[in-house]
C-alpha cells in the first residue's frame, strides 16, 4: 500500500492529530482515509481509528465543509459548538 499525507491537523495536545492521507492499494484503488492518531514516547505516533472516504463521498463532503453551515472557526471568537446528536433525527 502506497500512502501519501495530504494534511496533518494538530490535536488539543502534542500527542494527538487528525490526519488526511490517500492510499493507493496493490489493486491501484485509491482512497481517501481521515486517521486519528496519537504519539507514544515509545512507538511514535500510531493510528488509533481510521475512516474511509468513498469516492461518492468526497464532492459531498467538499461540498459540506464549504457551505455556509459550517462557520470558519479560525476567525471565531468562541470555541466551536458541541452538537447533540440524542435528539437528532435521521434524513
Amino acid at each position: 500500500m502506497d500512502t501519501t499525507i495530504l494534511n496533518v491537523f494538530p490535536g488539543q495536545s502534542n500527542d494527538d492529530r487528525l490526519v488526511l492521507a490517500q492510499e493507493t492499494a496493490d489493486d491501484q484503488v485509491t482512497h481517501l482515509v481521515l486517521r486519528q492518531e496519537t504519539r507514544s514516547p515509545h512507538v511514535g505516533w500510531f493510528v488509533q481509528s481510521r475512516i474511509v472516504i468513498e469516492p461518492g463521498q468526497v464532492a459531498a463532503l467538499k461540498m459540506t465543509l464549504t457551505s455556509n453551515l459550517v462557520p470558519d472557526c479560525v476567525a471565531c471568537e468562541e470555541p466551536p459548538a458541541i452538537l447533540s446528536f440524542r435528539s437528532a433525527k435521521a434524513g
